[in-house]
C-alpha cells in the first residue's frame, strides 16, 4: 500500500503548476449508478449525493461500491473542483 501511496503522491508534485503543500488528498466512498459503455464512464454518487465519474467501466456493475482516492485541487473550501486520482473496487450493495 505505500508503495503505491508513494507513486501518485510523487506523480502530484504538481499539479496545474501549483505545489504539492497546496493539495490535500482524502478517501470518499461512492457507489456506482451508471456506466456508459460507449465512453467508457462510469458514473457514481457519494454519501451527500454528489455525483463523480471516471474512465474505465469494464470491471464495474451498477451497484458496486468503490474507494475513490480524491484531490482537493488545491481548494479546501468546496468540493466542486475535486478530482479523482485513483479508484478501487470495495463490494457491491444489495437491496
Amino acid at each position: 500500500m505505500f508503495t503505491k501511496m508513494a507513486i501518485i503522491l510523487t506523480l502530484m508534485v504538481s499539479l496545474n503548476g501549483t505545489p504539492i503543500e497546496d493539495h490535500s488528498v482524502y478517501m470518499r466512498g461512492m457507489e456506482v449508478t451508471a456506466i456508459n459503455h460507449n465512453e467508457d464512464i462510469v458514473t457514481c454518487v457519494d454519501a451527500e449525493g454528489f455525483e463523480w465519474e471516471f474512465y474505465g467501466c469494464e470491471d464495474y456493475l451498477i451497484g458496486d461500491l468503490v474507494s475513490c482516492l480524491m484531490d482537493t485541487n488545491g481548494t479546501e473550501d468546496t468540493i466542486l473542483d475535486d478530482v479523482i486520482l485513483m479508484t478501487g473496487y470495495t463490494g457491491y450493495w444489495m437491496e
